[in-house]
């Protein structure tokens, strides 16, 4: 019996199962990368070629860890949940602080630091348009704000990738209406079909035909097609969590696995580099997440890293405009860190959390109206945090950018 369960522990399920159904390392791991992306991003606003050249190989693995921890988590929640529930979920962990962000950034810090007078800077159409960031369509520019900055016009550089995370919860919602979370091999089947589909097209002649299709070049070819890919492979790896190996050994060939990528460089393969290095990535952080490094058990109480995230762009870049002598990365981050803690600290409490406990009443009514719509009676699901194990704790750490951090509110 006690070799069964020591052989189950071996597996990225059974590690997962052992902690309750909850992943130790996760919480710590967001939080690391959310420092790292802000370290990354200090590093570009002061033109350091350390963050920007010397650690590319780390830097760009960044964001694809962060998506590859959203697959495996957010797949954990889709796996209990009818579609309704589960976009109402998504869509209050993610949106209520994105649009924040961006109103605080385009109507009070914009004009504070604007070149143009409050009037000329109101009158700029840009100013509004900056609120499409609230939906995850990436505006880059305020008239006048951070012209001579580091990355000149950027307001706020971490932002771009919440289009993406919002496109795959639309993927993830398509998984779950076809009911490919409980068919594993038929998924695994996709994924591959997906990963090779550029390399047989060009094989064959027709990637330039391809290429001309904008939603083509954004899954496959854009620079987010790594993201995708990480995503879809942390999925896989929760769907097939029981039989994936919890191993240093694959750990270890998942980061030269990604480090040979880095440097061989995307012109030498380039049309499978996103489906290898998501899986290298995902791997790597799916491997950290299920370790519980400090014995500590449950989730924090408090979770800052998607207000770090959304905030410390706009933070550094506001610090280097009141100390422009500032050259160093170190001196950029102990001078931001501070207000960029406040200012996420206040998004939790403030926005993010309240958000999160209006689910129960906003997804029965989704529940509902998806049941209408689809002509079939939809019920909640009761919701296990490990699906095929007993005893599971009753919490859900949701996405990798924004997990979710209060008890489960779906009830029976």
């Amino acid at each position: 019996m006690l070799h069964q369960v020591a052989r189950r522990e071996r597996t990225i399920g059974g590690a997962l199962a052992a902690g309750g159904g909850y992943g130790g390392g996760f919480d710590s791991l967001r939080l690391v990368l959310a420092l790292l992306v802000m370290m990354f991003h200090a590093g570009a606003t002061v033109r350091s070629t350390l963050w920007t050249d010397t650690l590319t190989p780390l830097t760009h693995s960044l964001v694809p860890l962060f998506f590859g921890v959203s697959g495996f988590l957010v797949a954990g929640s889709a796996s209990r949940l009818p579609v309704g529930p589960f976009l109402v979920n998504r869509a209050l962990r993610i949106l209520p602080a994105l649009t924040a962000v961006s109103l605080v950034t385009a109507l009070v810090v914009g004009p504070m630091v604007s070149t143009y007078g409050p009037a000329a800077y109101f009158a700029q159409p840009a100013v509004w348009q900056y609120g499409a960031n609230s939906i995850g369509l990436f505006r880059g520019q305020l008239p006048g704000v951070f012209t001579q900055n580091g990355q000149p016009g950027i307001v706020n550089a971490a932002l771009w990738t919440l289009a993406y995370e919002l496109a795959c919860y639309g993927l993830m919602a398509g998984l779950i209406s076809v009911g490919l979370l409980r068919r594993p091999r038929l998924l695994l089947a996709v994924a591959v079909t997906l990963a090779v589909t550029p390399a047989l097209l060009e094989a064959l002649g027709l990637l330039p035909l391809f290429a001309r299709n904008g939603l083509f070049r954004l899954v496959f070819l854009g620079r987010g097609a790594i993201l995708f890919a990480a995503f879809l492979c942390g999925c896989l790896l929760y769907v097939w969590r029981d039989a994936v190996p919890r191993d240093g050994r694959l750990l270890a060939a998942a980061l030269a696995g990604s480090g040979l990528a880095h440097w061989l460089g995307p012109d030498r393969w380039h049309l499978v580099d996103p489906a290898l290095s998501g899986l290298c990535l995902a791997y790597i952080a799916v491997w950290i997440g299920v370790t519980d490094f400090g014995g500590r058990i449950g989730p924090y109480k408090v979770d800052y890293s998607y207000g770090l995230y959304l905030y410390h762009c706009l933070v550094l870049n506001v610090v280097v405009l009141l100390v422009p002598q500032i050259d160093s990365v170190t001196s950029l981050v102990l001078l931001a860190i501070g207000p960029t803690i406040l200012v996420a600290a206040v998004s939790w409490h403030g926005i993010e959390r309240p958000s999160l406990r209006a689910r129960k009443g906003l997804g029965r009514i989704a529940s509902r109206t998806v049941a209408a719509l689809a002509g079939t009676r939809l019920g909640f699901q009761r919701a296990s945090p490990l699906a095929g194990y007993r005893g599971g704790a009753p919490m859900e750490q949701g996405a990798a950018l924004h997990p979710q951090k209060v008890p489960d509110l779906v009830k029976p």
